[in-house]
């Protein structure tokens, strides 16, 4: 059981890993037009940019350096159990001799961190939808500033731009997010199996940080994605209706076009496999967890 909960979280890398190597340019791409943004923005722009981080960084900081404190939690089980290695692995050759046997550790201790940068990659693709949310909020923000025809076209421009923006980032992470929470209820499952059976209590103890993490990675997608659909749904729908109805009726028409985009907000999900990533899929995702985790232990019990 704990060599699977191990090799879900090797997938989890290799899988992202062919992902952004597939969809490098695009990486590319959103992460140079964020920084052009971010160097431009003027002080408002930037007071709203400050305030996403601010709500953000705490939990990003925190959730990627537990990562990495698992990894060391598992490379530096062999000092507290009766085993070799962090990872059970059996090797067709001999690994009796000092060299052996160090060259095995560094090796699985190596890939121990590189599944930590695989979790952390999450956070990376968090900051795109934090982005895009926060350009949202800025247009919303300026819509105040609307007087006359040129101005709404511009808004209107403008909004289509980051619509797309929007488009490319979800395209290449939608992948991502749905490898983490496919591989999470893998891992959880497993986890929670050996936490019901009789383990030590330093592997008890890691397993627990590790499934209290993996549901956290779930949020870490989560939360972003919610936002998004709040700022580019109903939060924009009920500024531009507030805005409208100081502007002439010809206006108003133009602004029919960005309020009918406003009612199907802007969703992260793989039809077919994942359903729209929010709080309702987080709770039901929990759900299901602990619908797993009661059977499970009525099965280990019996």
């Amino acid at each position: 059981m704990k060599s699977a909960v191990l090799i879900a979280a090797v997938c989890n890398f290799l899988v992202k890993i062919i992902i952004v190597r597939i969809h490098r340019e695009k990486f590319q791409k959103i992460d140079t037009e964020m920084q052009e943004y971010i160097i431009n923005a003027n002080e408002d722009e930037m007071t709203v940019l400050q305030k996403y981080v601010n709500k953000c960084w705490i939990f990003q900081g925190f959730m990627t350096c537990s990562y990495y404190l698992i990894s060391i939690g598992v490379i530096t089980g062999p000092l507290f159990l009766p085993q070799k290695f962090p990872c059970d692995a059996v090797y067709p050759f001999p690994i009796d001799s000092i060299i052996i046997s160090t060259i095995v550790y560094l090796h699985q201790s190596i890939v121990g961190f590189q599944c930590s940068a695989g979790m952390a990659l999450d956070c990376q693709a968090a900051v795109f939808l934090w982005y895009i949310s926060a350009r949202l909020e800025i247009l919303a923000k300026q819509m105040k500033n609307i007087n006359n025809f040129k101005d709404l076209r511009s808004f209107i421009t403008i909004h289509q731009n980051i619509l797309r923006s929007a488009d490319e980032v979800i395209y290449v992470i939608r992948f991502i997010f749905f490898t983490t929470i496919f591989l999470a209820k893998f891992g959880m499952t497993f986890g929670v199996i050996i936490l019901l059976s009789n383990q030590p209590m330093v592997v008890k103890i890691q397993f627990t940080v590790l499934v209290i993490s993996v549901s956290m990675s779930v949020f870490v997608c989560i939360w972003p994605a919610e936002k998004l659909i709040n700022v580019s749904g109903n939060r924009m729908a009920r500024n531009i209706f507030h805005v409208s109805l100081t502007h002439p009726p010809a206006m108003r028409k133009l602004w029919l076009s960005v309020i009918r985009r406003t009612q199907t907000p802007i969703t992260i999900k793989v039809v077919g496999f994942m359903d729209a990533l929010s709080y309702e899929f987080f709770s039901s995702f929990l759900s299901t967890a602990f619908s797993y985790i009661t059977a499970l232990r009525v099965v280990v019990q019996t």
